[in-house]
């Protein structure tokens, strides 16, 4: 996992359980996984935080075995739990747990030791709120340019023409005729995705300050070019017309999560 290692040697302080599975073990009671290699053998030194009522899904159905599902969680190695179903019976769930000696104090001693460095580290005690004179910063141009180049670097071409001594990309920016087509080539909403504006995402123009892939086409190419946008043009239409290129744009409607779950192992 070179990805995590060179985040956690450059200093990340937090991580999330995601709610997979690894060889049939529900990641949020992998014991092996979060404190074996991750904190043990990675030397993680942060502490680690449960998904959006995680351990309420050890188990399957949900919830079905709460006192287990709070001791496989906190046993594996979670230090903070994010949202239980029901707080109340969590925090009786892990009292008892603590009190039985079935979880024991040192782990409990180990998980505030690291939400607590964190915390001291971020200086949270010295200024627990937020710098209310930053909100006008939020989504400055300087902001949006460190985003642009996010963007521009993460990008992942998977094959640019024929080989690579005939490449298609970049177009030329004088071609007279250009078809934009497909249902994300004009829908800012989809751009943006999950997690934006709202939780599973939007769909339409009207969300966000941002430019459309069919606008940055129309803002980039030469005056004299053509840009002829149709979202989901037959074949005779796309005879009809002498275009120099087509760039077709196209992908699921936005969500955060749920959606593009796969409930079958057999349909992977």
């Amino acid at each position: 996992m070179p990805a995590y290692y060179n985040s956690i040697s450059k200093g990340v302080s937090t991580i999330m359980v995601s709610y997979s599975s690894w060889n049939g073990v529900k990641m949020h009671a992998n014991r092996d996984m979060i404190t074996g290699f991750l904190k043990n053998i990675l030397r993680f030194r942060g502490f680690v935080i449960s998904d959006w009522e995680g351990i309420d899904r050890i188990t399957s159905p949900p919830h079905a075995n709460y006192s287990y599902s709070i001791q496989a969680g906190i046993s594996a190695g979670i230090d903070m739990i994010m949202v239980p179903n029901n707080y109340k019976e969590f925090i009786d769930g892990l009292t008892s747990h603590v009190k039985n000696k079935v979880i024991p104090m040192s782990r409990i001693d180990d998980a505030v030791k690291r939400i607590l460095q964190v915390k001291f580290v971020m200086g949270l005690f010295e200024n627990p709120l937020a710098d209310r004179s930053l909100v006008n910063e939020i989504g400055s141009q300087e902001h949006r340019e460190l985003a642009r180049e996010a963007v521009r670097k993460s990008l992942v071409l998977l094959k640019n023409g024929e080989s690579a001594d005939k490449p298609l990309l970049p177009l030329p920016k004088k071609a007279s005729k250009i078809l934009v087509a497909g249902s994300h080539a004009h829908n800012l909403g989809y751009q943006c995705g999950g997690w934006t504006i709202e939780w599973q995402g939007l769909s339409g123009n009207n969300l966000t300050r941002g430019t459309t892939i069919l606008t940055a086409i129309e803002n980039t190419v030469d005056p004299s070019t053509e840009v002829v946008y149709k979202e989901n043009p037959d074949a005779d239409f796309v005879k009809s017309n002498n275009f120099s290129y087509a760039i077709v744009v196209v992908g699921e409607p936005p969500y955060a999560e749920t959606f593009g779950d796969s409930f079958e192992l057999d349909n992977l």
